[in-house]
């Protein structure tokens, strides 16, 4: 009986209860770790989508600072573009320039500027005169000669330094068309060092990309990967869009989730990998987290509904028993049940600590959160309409300086600008009409200074779509302000550069030409007419050279002052480049009076004297004047008339005013013939040299020959006096006077093994005497032809020493050292004086033919060539008379003291072989004239 009560009691309370204790605990621990795992699944999604977004923001802030490095090198090429040195074609001086400039901006690597053929022209990175680079004509080059406007290449291997490298173009123009493209080369590592100033996460990965997808920078190792293609996806994805987020793989293999952001203006990109591995470690470690929670958790409950059970269990099992036996008639002891608490520690301090490492790793999500907040500059907020509670990030806090307590309390702080109005019309139309807003708006700092602010909000419905709350960002974007109102100014100043010469303040060519288009334009309709002065300054080239650079541009300052101050503010004045200026006077009344004026204007203020410092310096201007309509109907025609005006008159003088004429076209036709005939006879044998024998008056024997260049062909008929102009302006004289000094010297040569030892005689023009080059190729030439340089005589026009003499004593003093004996030519005919005369180291002076010829019926002549033979004896100098035509003049000179002579009374000037056979012919046979024997009584000892 016993036992069978047992059974029965066991059977129906012990496990019944239990079972029942168990279930229950699970049915109430169920729901809740299901909704925490809903819930935590939601707020990890949501994390991740805020993360893209935020990493977005931070590559269009790093595309901005891209973007902003590349447009500061545009407007350093800009204004480089617009060197007085590259107007001058000074190709050295610019070079200098232009090193000394990305030095000191750090903006990039070097300067190249590259031809329409796009051959390289200079590089910085070589020495000026060394060896440049071929290369095929880049595309971006083209580019700049295509549109006349600035581009930004892809990466591509520089030549130079065989390396990954970009380059910033932009077009320099020159007589109002793209002359080259000059462009500002910039190097990887300074892409590199722009993505690594960021502060971003060690094993997020950050790249700058070209238009075309190529690396232009990165994070981790850029020495590798730069250069190459990221990944095509990317490519793609990149080409397609503005910015945006895409899962890819990186040149490492290594899966990323990419944020990127493109830049509308230059098209590069930048883009931000996050490895796949770092976001599923963050799920893993979520959920590893949420689980080991969730167990331990349940494992508690059931020990406790196990524990709880079993007491429970017992309690009734012992009340259970001596009921039946009661009930039986029978007794039984109570069994003294009692329910202990007894405290499991050791679970409580494991589910504690389970607890913190939770509790921290949440921490870790959001400090991370909050780092990328404070990257992208922006703070979230969420705002309950029912209640007004508002919830914002601490990165807002920072943003505005300031708690937010609610918006209404920024009404007057933070958006006393006026921005509230702004601010609560788009926040009730949000709530009214159920779309998201975005707008940009100005704030105030708590500090005091102004922010710009990107405002984002969007509408939150409940389950019934009712608007129960609003929430959304606020981002300080008033770096990025700053950056377009740089970009702005910037544009600003490349468009004034663009219209406006950097060294004077003046319109420049590009402005000029439009400005007359329209006034020339007018006049076809009928509207008035007008004139053009073109205006070249005089010895200002001397002064430049002498002087530096630095000094030239003050007086091209002070040039452009003075000309403004000679015209009426109607009147445009501007400069063309180099020296050139022109005063445009727009439908004047009485224009060519009114152009005369302004033409006298101009002479009288440029010729007064500057002083700059401590020099004193003066120049004057040599204008030329045409007319519109009258001579053009366009505005190349009538720079073209004018400027043949101005040579007109340099022609005549200088320091004067010319009006232009149609002859002055046939001239112009004229001298671009010779200028071509020159071109083809240096190097076509079309050119040859004629000696005229100079004869020592003391004892008639020959003691040297001038050597005279001849044209050969259809402009024998041609003398120097005529080609020799067109020469120098055409550029030529230099390698005309390089061409005689070879040859004279090499028949000197020739000459001296045949046993006339005479002195060799060679012009040298203004020109050719102020070439820095002139003495070192002197020297050159003597080397190569074996010219002893005892028997070589130079001879420099008065005038081309009196315009610099201190240049010319520097110079005349090197000939010396080489030598060289040095004759002073057309002596008379300048405007020396005799204090500068005694300072310069000569042998010799010429004295100009016009008096020798007029000796015989011209007192002043014979009074002139007297003084100028005894000033000769004064100073110790070998006195020179050329021009001698008749026996008369020959005896005159040789009376009054004169040293040496040359002329047709002698002997024309002669072809090398026939002053060979002269010289033998003349003064070794027995037979002679009479003329010449009569002469040779002078020299008979006897006598």
């Amino acid at each position: 009986m016993h036992r069978t009560r047992e059974r029965t009691m066991s059977q129906a309370t012990t496990w019944p209860i239990r079972t029942l204790l168990t279930r229950l605990v699970l049915a109430c621990l169920l729901p809740a770790i299901v909704g925490a795992i809903l819930l935590f699944i939601y707020e990890y999604q949501d994390g991740l989508a805020q993360q893209r977004k935020n990493t977005i923001q931070t590559a269009r802030a790093m595309a901005l600072a891209v973007d902003n490095h590349l447009l500061k090198a545009q407007a350093l090429a800009q204004t480089l573009s617009t060197s007085h040195n590259l107007a001058a074609r000074n190709l050295a001086g610019f070079h200098e320039e232009a090193r000394a400039a990305i030095t000191l901006s750090g903006l990039g690597t070097n300067v190249v500027l590259r031809d329409a053929a796009g051959r390289q022209v200079l590089n910085t990175a070589i020495a000026f005169g060394g060896a440049l680079p071929g290369q095929p004509d880049p595309e971006h080059v083209r580019g700049v000669f295509a549109t006349a406007r600035p581009t930004f290449s892809d990466v591509f291997i520089s030549p130079v330094y065989k390396r990954p490298i970009m380059s910033v173009d932009v077009p320099v123009f020159l007589d109002g068309k793209v002359a080259y493209a000059l462009g500002v080369g910039i190097l990887p590592k300074d892409f590199n060092t722009l993505v690594k100033s960021q502060g971003l996460p060690e094993e997020w990965m950050a790249a700058v990309l070209d238009g075309t997808g190529t690396i232009a920078g990165r994070t981790h190792l850029p020495e590798k990967f730069v250069g190459e293609k990221a990944n095509e996806r990317l490519v793609h994805t990149l080409l397609s869009a503005a910015e945006g987020t895409v899962d890819a793989t990186s040149r490492e293999g290594i899966a990323v989730q990419t944020s990127f952001s493109r830049s509308a203006v230059t098209h590069w990109g930048v883009a931000i990998g996050i490895p796949h591995r770092l976001i599923q470690l963050d799920l893993l470690q979520t959920f590893s987290v949420l689980g080991l929670g969730a167990s331990i958790v349940l494992l508690i409950s059931l020990m406790l509904a196990r524990s709880m059970s079993e007491r429970i269990a017992h309690a009734v099992n012992a009340l259970t028993g001596p009921a039946l036996a009661l009930g039986e008639g029978g007794a039984e002891p109570h069994p003294g049940a009692r329910v202990k608490e007894v405290a499991q520690v050791a679970e409580v301090a494991e589910v504690a600590a389970a607890i913190d490492r939770a509790a921290a790793l949440l921490q870790e999500r959001a400090d991370e959160l909050a780092e990328a907040h404070r990257l992208g500059r922006f703070g979230t907020w969420h705002c309950d309409l029912a209640t007004g509670e508002l919830r914002i990030s601490d990165s807002l806090k920072d943003i505005l300086g300031q708690n937010i307590v609610s918006f209404a309390t920024l009404r007057d702080t933070a958006f006393a600008t006026g921005s509230w109005p702004q601010f609560e019309a788009a926040w009730h139309d949000a709530i009214r009409t159920g779309k998201s807003y975005d707008l940009e708006m100005q704030a105030n700092h708590a500090r005091g200074h102004p922010v710009w602010l990107n405002a984002r909000g969007s509408p939150v419905r409940n389950d019934k779509g009712d608007v129960v709350a609003m929430q959304g960002m606020l981002q300080d974007i008033t770096e990025s302000k700053h950056a377009e109102r740089l970009l702005s100014d910037s544009r600003e100043k490349l468009r004034d550069a663009a219209l406006h010469d950097f060294l004077t303040g003046l319109p420049n060519r590009g402005l000029v030409m439009e400005y007359c288009e329209r006034l020339v334009a007018a006049a076809r309709r009928g509207h008035g007419g007008g004139a053009l002065l073109y205006i070249d300054i005089d010895r200002f080239k001397p002064i430049n050279d002498l002087y530096g650079h630095d000094t030239g541009d003050r007086v091209l300052q002070e040039v452009a002052q003075r000309l403004r101050q000679s015209t009426r503010q109607e009147d445009l004045v501007g400069r063309l480049g180099g020296d050139e200026f022109v005063i445009v006077l727009p439908h004047a009344d009485g224009v060519r009076h009114r152009a005369e004026t302004v033409a006298q204007h101009v002479l009288a203020n440029i010729s007064r004297p500057m002083r700059l410092n401590a020099l004193e310096l003066t120049v004057s201007p040599s204008i030329g004047i045409s007319f519109f309509p009258e001579h053009a109907d366009t505005v190349s025609s009538l720079i073209h008339a004018a400027d043949l005006a101005m040579y007109q008159a340099k022609q005549t003088g200088r320091s004067n005013y010319q009006f232009y004429t149609p002859e002055l076209d046939r001239r112009i036709e004229q001298a671009l013939s010779v200028e071509a005939r020159l071109r083809d006879a240096i190097g076509s044998d079309g050119l040859e040299l004629h000696y005229q024998p100079v004869i020592d008056l003391k004892n008639g024997k020959v003691v040297g020959a001038e050597a005279l260049l001849r044209l050969t062909g259809a402009f024998l008929d041609m003398g120097p006096d005529r080609f020799i102009p067109i020469a120098e302006s055409a550029g030529l004289i230099g390698r005309l006077g390089e061409w005689v000094a070879i040859q004279a010297c090499q028949q000197h040569v020739q000459w001296l093994r045949q046993g006339m030892t005479m002195t060799i005689a060679i012009n040298v023009s203004p020109l050719q005497f102020r070439q820095r080059s002139f003495i070192d190729r002197l020297s050159e030439i003597i080397a190569d032809t074996g010219m002893d340089p005892r028997h070589l005589e130079i001879e420099v026009t008065e005038s081309a020493i009196m315009e610099n003499v201190e240049d010319a004593v520097r110079i005349l003093t090197r000939l010396k050292a080489l030598g060289v004996k040095v004759a002073l030519d057309d002596f008379g005919t300048g405007y020396s004086s005799l204090s500068s005369l005694t300072s310069l180291p000569l042998d010799k002076l010429k004295v100009d033919q016009s008096f020798v010829r007029r000796i015989e019926r011209d007192e002043a002549s014979r009074t002139v060539t007297e003084a100028i033979i005894g000033l000769g004896r004064s100073l110790r100098l070998n006195v020179h008379g050329e021009g001698i035509e008749s026996e008369d003049a020959l005896l005159y000179l040789e009376e009054h003291g004169c040293n040496q002579a040359q002329g047709y009374w002698f002997s024309k000037p002669l072809r090398a072989a026939e002053f060979t056979r002269w010289y033998h012919e003349q003064w070794e046979k027995k037979t002679s004239t009479e003329g010449w024997e009569r002469v040779r009584r002078i020299w008979d000892p006897k006598r």
